[in-house]
């Protein structure tokens, strides 16, 4: 295959998988119905939101600027061979979200090389669904794609995403490959009190979009003094698709129920919206259902703060960062960690 004729292929999912988030039809209902049944934090709804993303992704003009800032993609036919010779990646997938891996299929595919995919058991339906339409569109991605439950061999360099603990132990098992391993990031917020009613319902979205669970959801607020939280719970509590699937999903429920409990108990005080507390606490990972928050005197010190922590941070929303709304649509150069993917997998 050539890089024009992989770009193609992955175009043509997309439109596929377009076509089907508008009609959606038996098969692909029936796709999304399997996913949440494995997996009962992905919600339709999220699984759609997810599908979307790799919908935007996959559009022609997105490829083609992204792909464009990487020459040697388009002379791995003629003088790159022997620099870019095909590799099989290994690449061990989170479960946390739904397709959270998809970036990493996509990068070591269109750059020419073959991935042994471990799924997470959290998430093992969706991209098996996709992996079988793209090779259906393309047959000859069928020797390069191959799922596995074991990575012992076969393999001459490693993605691998999981937790904290998870990610010290692909450290011991992958060191003496070329690897990303990435483990658990959160993200923040600084606001400055002139935010609008848009942008707060923008915030909200980056605090719950996939109930928290991922590490561009914003976990933690920096907040001017005397900062007035009313204008951001009245946002709450009118966005009704989010404020109601939080209020009615069991899981995300129990959780909430608990921290109220630990919080009463704890003689903590909190602001309730009635789906998510807030309590002020420094650090940057709260528990499920509570957002941190603190007050700040200087935006300098405040940045001097999170870049002491930016290992632990995985994007910042603000008026001068990434936009308020934009946590949860990242674009195709906004690589996980700040690792450049399509860099490693040319130069690993």
């Amino acid at each position: 295959m050539t890089f024009q004729n992989r770009l193609s292929a992955f175009v043509k999912l997309g439109s596929f998988l377009n076509e089907q988030l508008c009609s959606e039809n038996a098969e692909f209902t029936n796709v999304l119905t399997r996913a949440n049944q494995k997996n009962p934090w992905f919600t339709k709804e999220n699984i759609r939101f997810a599908l979307h993303a790799v919908v935007l992704d996959l559009e022609e003009k997105n490829l083609n600027s992204w792909t464009s800032h990487y020459p040697f993609l388009y002379n791995v036919e003629t003088q790159c061979i022997a620099s870019l010779r095909q590799k099989t990646i290994a690449v061990i997938m989170a479960g946390n979200l739904p397709l959270v891996g998809f970036r990493d299929f996509l990068a070591v595919l269109i750059s020419g090389h073959k991935i042994l995919c471990k799924l997470s058991s959290k998430d093992s339906i969706l991209l098996r669904f996709l992996a079988k339409k793209l090779i259906q569109i393309e047959p000859k991605f069928a020797e390069r794609i191959c799922f596995t439950e074991h990575v012992t061999k076969g393999f001459d360099a490693v993605i691998a995403t999981g937790g904290n603990h998870t990610a010290g132990h692909f450290y011991e098992c992958f060191s003496k490959y070329p690897h990303i391993i990435r483990g658990h990031r959160n993200s923040c917020a600084i606001l400055d009190g002139s935010e609008t009613p848009d942008e707060l319902q923008g915030l909200f979205e980056d605090m719950f979009r996939y109930f928290g669970l991922g590490c561009r959801n914003v976990t933690k607020l920096l907040l001017p003094q005397n900062y007035d939280f009313q204008p951001l719970i009245e946002v709450v509590r009118s966005q009704k698709d989010l404020y109601e699937s939080l209020g009615q999903h069991h899981l995300y429920q129990n959780n909430f129920r608990y921290q109220k409990i630990v919080s009463a108990l704890n003689s903590q005080e909190t602001i309730d919206t009635n789906v998510f507390l807030l309590i002020e606490n420094s650090s940057l990972t709260p528990p499920i259902s509570v957002v941190h928050y603190e007050y700040y005197l200087d935006l300098t010190e405040v940045k001097k703060s999170l870049e002491v922590q930016k290992n632990q941070i995985q994007c910042i929303i603000s008026h001068t960062d990434t936009p308020l709304g934009h946590a949860q649509k990242p674009t195709l150069f906004d690589y996980a960690d700040g690792i450049d993917t399509m860099e490693f997998l040319f130069n690993g």
